[in-house]
């Protein structure tokens, strides 16, 4: 824009004289003056990840983690699966009653109103211990005994104790120990096993299948007391 103005010069004469507005120099220097975020969302992170833990635990998540490369203040949103609440909070504590897997969301927010979302999986797990005795002889000469194998296993193990129960003293008295997975494919088998104490551990790359896993005592001959004692860790 050109703007003339009327002058007076030192000497008394009178001259025009010219000035240039340029708009552009006014939003340079507006520019210059202006603090601007570069609006980049926060990046949300869950700790544990994918925990593991049993049933009736209470676990302990943390959004602390999180991080906003604007250093913006940041807000921590907590939902969870089976739950229409929400829970504000830099951390969170949670007690799982059941076993199964549960889905958790957090949402982080900046101050400017950007967020992130993040979810992970919890799996509630429970270790399973029986113990069961009782005999096999010629009249009632098998046992088996059912074993639940399910996701997640990391152990079995299997404890028994063998006891002659014959009375005659002629009589030899032995059994056959046999583990079959859940798809029937026989895992470990003994035969002739006579009283006495053993133990039969596996681990997860042992367990190749999920279901009810049988251990059996089947009697050969006489008759034998059997004390049995199982644990699946999860």
């Amino acid at each position: 824009m050109l703007i003339l103005l009327l002058g007076v010069s030192a000497s008394g004469g009178y001259g025009y004289y010219e000035y240039v507005y340029n708009a552009d120099d006014e939003d340079e220097n507006s520019d210059d003056n202006t603090v601007s975020s570069s609006g980049n969302r926060p990046t949300a992170k869950i700790t544990p990840s994918n925990p593991k833990i049993q049933m009736n635990e209470t676990v302990s998540f943390s959004g602390s983690a999180s991080t906003d490369s604007d250093n913006d203040d940041l807000t921590y949103m907590w939902s969870f699966e089976d739950d229409s609440k929400q829970y504000e909070g830099i951390s969170i504590e949670r007690n799982y009653p059941d076993k199964g897997e549960f889905l958790v969301t957090l949402v982080v927010t900046d101050s400017t109103g950007l967020s992130d979302e993040i979810e992970t999986t919890v799996l509630v797990v429970e270790d399973y211990h029986d113990e069961q005795s009782g005999n096999v002889n010629g009249n009632d000469g098998t046992e088996e005994i059912e074993i639940p194998v399910n996701n997640g296993v990391i152990s079995l193990r299997i404890e028994y104790s063998l006891e002659s129960a014959s009375i005659s003293p002629f009589e030899e008295d032995t059994v056959t120990l046999r583990l079959t997975d859940a798809d029937g494919a026989i895992i470990q088998e003994e035969t002739g096993v006579s009283e006495g104490d053993g133990a039969w551990s596996y681990t997860s790359d042992d367990l190749s299948s999920t279901g009810d896993y049988v251990f059996t005592i089947e009697n050969e001959s006489g008759s034998m007391d059997y004390e049995v004692i199982i644990d699946v860790k999860y």
